[in-house]
C-alpha cells in the first residue's frame, strides 16, 4: 500500500503527455474566440480554492431552536416492539388492569403472605407491625417520617448501624413493599409538593426492589374530634390527599389499598373506640387494618 501514491503519479504523468497535443490546439481555439481570460479565472479560482484549509463544518440549529450539549441532549428511546419485545407483552397485559382503582377485596392470604414483606412507614406503620397479628415483615417505618425524610433519616438499625429506611429497603430482596405515608405532610399546605415527592419515592423504591410488588396504601382517618379541632389533621384534607395517591397509583403502575376503607365509620372519620388518640389506632384497630390488608392481594402471577 506504501507504493500506491506513487502509481497514481504515473499515470498522471502519462495521461498528461498523451493529452498534450490536443490541449495545444484547444489552447490556440480559445485564443482566437477570445475565452482565455474567462478559463484563466476559473482556473485561478479553483486553485485558490483548493489551497484554503479544510474548515469544520458545524450543525446548522434550526430557527427557533436552542442548542442543546450533546452530552445533555435526551435520545429518544428504542421501541419495545423493536427490540424487547417481552417487555410489550407485559406491557400489554397491564392496560387491562387500572392501577387507579383499589384492588378489590378477595379470600384471605396466609399467614406466610408477609414473609418476604417490607412495610414503608411512619409511626402508624410501625403500631400495625407491633400490634397487629401480622408476623415475619421488615418493620422499615418510624415516627415523624415523610416523603422527604424516609430518605434522608437514618433511623432503622441495619446489623449494629442506622440507615435510612430507604437504604435499608436495599439490604434485602423483597417480593411485595407497602408504603403507607403522607399523615405527617398534610401541614405543608402544598399538594403539588407532597405529589411529586412521593413520585419521587415511588420511583426510588422500584429501583430498589424491581422485582417487588408495591402496594400504595390511602390514608387513614382521624377521628371527628381530632378532624375539628386540630389545625391541619383535616378528614377533608385527608380526602384530598387520597386521591392524590390513587392518581400517583395510576401514573406509577403500582397496586391501591384503600387503606382508609378499612377504618372510615360515620362521615368518614375513624371512630373513637378504635383510636388512642384521634390518630394512632387500638390493637383491635390495627388488627381490622390487618385484616384488609389480607383480602387485598394480588397474586405474583397476576399483572
Amino acid at each position: 500500500m506504501a507504493y500506491q501514491p506513487k502509481r497514481c503519479q504515473r499515470r498522471r504523468r502519462r495521461g498528461a503527455a498523451h493529452f498534450r497535443l490536443p490541449a495545444a490546439v484547444l489552447l490556440l481555439v480559445l485564443l482566437l474566440t477570445g475565452s482565455w481570460p474567462l478559463l484563466a479565472a476559473h482556473v485561478s479560482a479553483r486553485h485558490d480554492t483548493d489551497d484554503l484549509p479544510l474548515q469544520k463544518v458545524e450543525r446548522q440549529q434550526p430557527a427557533g431552536e436552542t442548542a442543546v450539549p450533546l452530552e445533555t441532549r435526551v435520545l429518544p428511546t428504542v421501541s419495545a416492539s423493536e427490540e424487547t419485545p417481552h417487555i410489550q407483552e407485559e406491557a400489554v397485559s397491564n392496560q387491562n388492569y387500572d392501577f387507579s382503582v383499589p384492588v378489590p377485596e378477595g379470600e384471605a392470604v396466609e399467614d406466610d403472605w408477609f414473609q418476604d414483606a417490607a412495610f414503608l412507614g411512619d409511626s402508624l406503620t410501625d403500631g400495625l407491625l407491633l400490634y397487629s397479628d401480622i408476623r415475619g415483615a421488615a418493620n422499615l417505618s418510624y415516627k415523624g417520617l415523610t416523603v422527604q425524610s424516609v430518605r434522608t433519616d437514618a433511623v432503622i438499625r441495619v446489623n449494629g448501624q442506622k440507615d435510612t429506611p430507604l437504604e435499608a429497603l436495599k439490604q434485602k430482596e423483597y417480593g411485595k413493599v407497602y408504603v403507607l405515608l403522607g399523615i405527617n405532610e398534610l401541614g405543608w399546605y402544598n399538594d403539588q409538593r407532597f405529589y411529586n415527592s412521593y413520585a419521587q419515592l415511588i420511583d426510588l423504591v422500584r429501583a430498589a426492589q424491581p422485582e417487588a410488588q408495591i402496594y400504595l396504601q390511602t390514608l387513614l382517618p382521624v377521628t371527628a374530634e381530632k378532624s375539628e379541632s386540630h389545625e391541619w389533621l383535616k378528614n377533608e384534607k385527608i380526602a384530598v390527599y387520597n386521591d392524590l395517591i390513587a392518581q400517583l397509583a395510576g401514573q406509577k403502575e403500582v397496586y391501591l389499598v384503600d387503606a382508609h376503607a378499612a377504618l372510615a365509620e360515620d362521615k368518614d372519620a375513624l371512630s373513637a373506640e378504635k383510636s388512642t388518640d384521634g390518630v394512632h389506632l387500638t390493637k383491635s384497630g390495627y388488627q381490622c387494618w390487618a385484616d384488609y390488608l389480607r383480602t387485598h392481594t394480588v397474586s405474583p402471577e397476576d399483572p
